[in-house]
């Protein structure tokens, strides 16, 4: 893969909660509000087509370790983010490959279009441009691309700026997963697209899982997932695929279809039940949690504060694949 996974982007109906819930829950912030407007932005093009008539829509950020946390709540005019809060509400949108060469990150694009993928928004801020494609019928997610370039200061800050965070944890985020119906399919297009190859596949089953509950049951029956993960730098990506027996990803896949489901922050073990106890009296709780060999996996239910399922892990060892996927001749729709 070119580039860095450098951003992971929520979208949301209402900004000023959303801030909220992650600085007073989870300590990330405090954030950077800008708002987009003809004023601010150069260039502005959806669709193809230059935008202008006016238009706003705020993009809040954070770093969070050496990830950054977008969250966009689109207010007027021609953008792409309408219709995916339109379709699917409040959620996970994108994440974002940085190039930091502009000649290198406009070829890039160029190969992806040559590849079938165009671009559905585009424009600059100061030193920044941002290109999206359309890949969400290929990849399961809208894919954007930038320079990651200088912006200047932020309008406002959330809180404030000499905010002091009242949560010691700090994410250390290692995964993005998506729910899928057909994993290789999913596999072969992110090797074809973005040449990310040679994914590690599993099967999550009683054989290989133990201690496996879900909604704070352990699961006696058969059930059965496949999980397939490749490492883009220092980012892992995750495809999961449940086939049978009780689990998260089913009821998302029903709901929403093939999308960006959670994050995963990696820590101890001992850290991980600190973190539990902690968000208990803010009603959070465990979904689902198993362990494989020396890794362990747990989801909360912060779809409602977080707008995404947090996923915490220790990243323990884990025995070789049963399989290891090669592909991305040519792309499978």
């Amino acid at each position: 893969m070119k580039g860095e996974i450098k951003q992971i982007c929520i979208l949301v109906d209402d900004l000023e909660t959303a801030m909220k819930n992650y600085w007073e829950k989870f300590g990330i912030g405090p954030w950077d509000v800008r708002h987009f407007t003809p004023e601010t932005v150069r260039d502005f093009y959806v669709r193809g087509e230059k935008v202008t008539e006016d238009f706003d829509f705020i993009c809040a950020v954070t770093w969070e370790g050496d990830i950054e946390y977008e969250l966009i709540q689109p207010i007027k005019g021609p953008n792409i983010y309408w219709d995916h809060l339109n379709r699917f509400g409040s959620g996970m949108h994108h994440f974002k490959i940085v190039i930091r060469d502009d000649e290198e990150l406009a070829a890039y694009v160029k190969e992806l279009e040559a590849k079938g993928l165009t671009v559905t928004q585009t424009g600059w801020i100061d030193n920044d441009v941002h290109y999206y494609v359309d890949s969400y019928d290929k990849l399961g997610l809208v894919l954007e691309l930038g320079n990651g370039g200088k912006i200047g200061e932020a309008e406002e800050v959330y809180p404030s700026r000499d905010a002091v965070r009242s949560v010691e944890h700090r994410q250390n985020i290692r995964q993005i997963a998506l729910v899928v119906d057909d994993v290789e399919k999913y596999m072969n297009n992110f090797a074809y697209y973005l040449g990310i190859n040679d994914w590690d596949v599993r099967h999550f089953t009683p054989r290989r899982v133990r201690n496996y509950c879900v909604d704070g049951k352990p699961v006696t029956e058969d059930f059965d997932f496949i999980c397939a993960v490749k490492w883009a730098g220092d980012m892992e990506l995750e495809l999961i695929q449940p086939i049978k027996g009780p689990n998260v990803y089913q009821a998302f896949l029903e709901k929403h279809g093939p999308g960006l489901h959670h994050v995963k922050d990696v820590c101890p073990d001992e850290e991980i039940l600190k973190q539990f106890d902690r968000l208990k009296g803010d009603g959070m709780r465990i979904t689902q949690t198993g362990w494989i060999d020396g890794d362990s996996h747990y989801y909360m239910n912060t779809e409602e504060l977080l707008k995404m399922t947090l996923e915490f892990g220790n990243g323990g060892k884990i025995d070789p694949a049963e399989e290891v996927f090669h592909g991305g001749e040519k792309p499978i729709d």
